[in-house]
């Protein structure tokens, strides 16, 4: 199953503050050659922050059409002490794939057997797309990530299928005009390789083996993972060192997310991409479709990073003036990133397979520092707005792609209050709808037809967020109410239903409430298979159930019974929020000092809310320990702490 939400956790358990040195005695800036690019990848594996957080990695680094460094790191494989080969050991590249995706696409564009502004249904026989907005879907919103689809992370199948299989049954409905918003979105990058499939009369992979990989040397990379490829792949490792398993591509040819390569064949690509498409006397792209992919196609404001074709601006608080076209990728057990500063004629390609921390982040500022340091003035902030001209700003933004992150922005003196899951942050004004942090990180609004705020971008990677409307109240629930700030936080975020009614915060929840309302905020793809269990067919929870069950949250009672209407314990509800934790997140167990009773399977469960805090006032100490009351009834407005608590504590 693939983690949608892994590039956040990277973010998160690795700060870049514990490297913005560097190693010591580094200088600020030196000439970027072969004998110095040695020794910076020596010197940056040989510190002990990354030592501890390595499994193996590979490093490539390109300048003025020459290779400076391809090299290897640490393990392939650690219990055999099988160290990376940069020339024979396979990565997957994850996400890295969709530049090859976008590449295939420019091709055909190039020969005229496609238009990017054309309607994609116009390549697509025999497939309808469900379109609600109105409007168009092009190639270009493929590439942007600016389709429109209401999710763009479809639920895989379990067994592997064709490409023209998954994107018949998993095709999205476009509820969004397409390029009002971006939103990262793997399915559109499977329908441009069934387009490519298509228009080409050749299978995808095959096209990318004939068009991409052989007149760029690729001799090791391919879109299938089969057994062949399998016995050169680096062992995937989790976020606590431990191997995890292979995951295979579904679809088989996989075009968001499914290549394999080595860091020798990357540096090909790069070398291509950074000669105007041309590799030796083989082209692969004309110089002005290198451009167009490069080019911030998409960006909330000028001044804010923006997208390109498959490219992106992960992290630009590091581009120290200079043009970065960046591709990162993530998947269980693999991580890469490849940058690209055009005007430098520079290129660097990291891959990682393990999921302990995010060594890419320190590489990169590091990588930097040493060689493109600042450049640019700091940014000009206009004189302090007042509190009311900033209050049109504040509220509560929701992340479009993963509904469980949100920023909550607030309306000081001179400057905008930002809280989210990275912490807190201060924004002061730099133009209308342009403001900087204190580390000068640029954030932007967009405005809807009225001139209301609808948008917002700052530090959450893969999506705008939307600015959600003030809730209205419950009847039972004034604003002094102590659970009031979990329950009006889910309802704006549309995991309970808005009503001026009863909200009846002291009866419990059923298993089916608690289910449907802490399912949609994962940002899993609705379930579109019958009810597995014989009590929820024709149940309002039905499909939360089922997708839940599809993605391992819920297992069910014996019988083939889920008992939706059944009251909810305060340990089932526990067990649900640590396999959403750990399928969504990769969290590890905590260990917490929880008075018992609870039943066993509902150990690891307990202590993980307990000892991330999760909870409102209900919980309490009692003879040292904390008393969880975990075989109780769950309330209503407990739960809405515990899902609240989750949302603000995500690792």
């Amino acid at each position: 199953m693939r983690k949608i939400m892994l590039v956040v956790m990277a973010f998160l358990m690795f700060p870049l503050s514990a490297f913005a040195a560097g190693p010591p005695g580094s200088p600020s800036a030196v000439t970027l050659n072969m004998e110095d690019a040695k020794r910076f990848g020596d010197d940056f594996f040989k510190q002990q922050e990354i030592q501890e957080q390595l499994a193996g990695a590979v490093l490539v680094i390109v300048k003025d059409g020459k290779i400076l460094l391809n090299q290897g790191y640490g393990y392939a494989n650690v219990a055999a002490k099988q160290p990376v080969d940069a020339e024979k050991t396979l990565f997957r590249l994850a996400s890295v794939s969709k530049l090859f995706t976008a590449a295939g696409v420019m091709q055909l564009s190039e020969s005229g057997k496609v238009d990017l502004d054309t309607d994609v249904q116009s390549y697509l026989p025999g497939l309808h797309i469900n379109n609600t907005s109105g409007f168009p879907l092009t190639l270009k919103h493929l590439m942007t990530h600016t389709t429109g689809f209401d999710n763009g992370d479809v639920l895989e199948s379990g067994t592997p299928s064709t490409l023209e299989k998954f994107v018949k049954e998993k095709m999205p409905t476009i509820v969004r005009k397409p390029g009002e918003v971006y939103r990262y979105d793997n399915f559109g990058f499977s329908l441009q390789g069934y387009i490519i499939q298509q228009v080409s009369r050749m299978p995808f992979e095959n096209y990318m083996a004939e068009k991409l990989f052989k007149p760029l040397g690729m001799g090791n990379t391919s879109f299938i993972f089969d057994d062949k490829v399998i016995k050169r792949m680096a062992t995937p490792y989790d976020n606590q060192l431990q191997p995890t398993e292979q995951i295979p591509n579904d679809p088989l040819s996989a075009p968001e997310g499914g290549m394999t390569s080595t860091g020798k064949d990357m540096a090909q690509f790069m070398l291509a991409m950074l000669n105007g498409g041309k590799k030796g006397e083989n082209r692969i792209l004309q110089p002005e479709s290198i451009q167009a992919m490069e080019h911030s196609s998409v960006a909330i404001h000028p001044k804010v990073p923006g997208n390109g074709y498959a490219f992106e601006s992960t992290y630009s608080q590091d581009y120290n003036g200079y043009k970065v076209a960046e591709k990162g990728g993530d998947l269980s057990g693999f991580h890469t990133n490849l940058w690209l500063l055009p005007e430098q004629n520079t290129g660097i390609f990291l891959a990682l397979n393990s999921d302990k921390g995010n060594l890419r982040q320190p590489l990169f500022h590091q990588f930097m520092s040493r060689y493109f340091p600042e450049t640019s003035a700091p940014a000009s902030i206009e004189p302090a707005a007042t509190q009311e001209q900033l209050q049109r700003f504040a509220g509560l933004y929701r992340h479009l792609r993963t509904p469980a992150l949100t920023s909550e922005i607030t309306a000081v003196d001179g400057a905008l209050l930002v809280k989210d899951v990275f912490g807190e942050h201060k924004l002061r004004q730099a133009d209308e709808l342009l403001f900087y942090d204190e580390e000068d990180k640029p954030a932007g609004f967009k405005l809807d037809a009225d001139g209301k705020v609808l948008y917002f971008y700052y530090n959450q990677p893969d999506s705008w967020l939307e600015k959600l409307p003030e809730p209205q109240h419950f009847s039972d629930v004034g604003s002094d109410h102590p659970y009031a700030k979990y329950i009006y936080n889910l309802v704006q975020l549309g995991a309970i239903p808005e009503s001026t009614g009863p909200f009846q915060p002291d009866h419990p929840v059923t298993r089916g409430q608690f289910i449907a309302q802490l399912i949609p905020l994962a940002g899993f793809q609705s379930s579109t298979r019958p009810s597995a269990f014989k009590d929820t067919k024709g149940s309002p929870y039905e499909t939360a159930i089922q997708t839940a069950l599809d993605y391992g949250v819920v297992q069910g009672l014996p019988g083939s019974y889920f008992g939706p209407d059944l009251p909810l314990t305060r340990e089932q509800a526990a067990t649900f929020v640590w396999r959403i934790a750990r399928i969504g997140l990769g969290a590890a167990p905590v260990k917490a000092d929880v008075q018992k009773p609870f039943s066993d399977w509902a150990a690891e469960g307990v202590q993980y809310v307990v000892g991330r805090g999760l909870y409102g006032p209900d919980v309490e100490l009692s003879d040292g320990q904390v008393n969880y009351r975990a075989q109780d009834p769950m309330l209503n407005q407990e739960a809405a702490a515990l899902i609240y608590r989750l949302l603000q504590n995500l690792l």
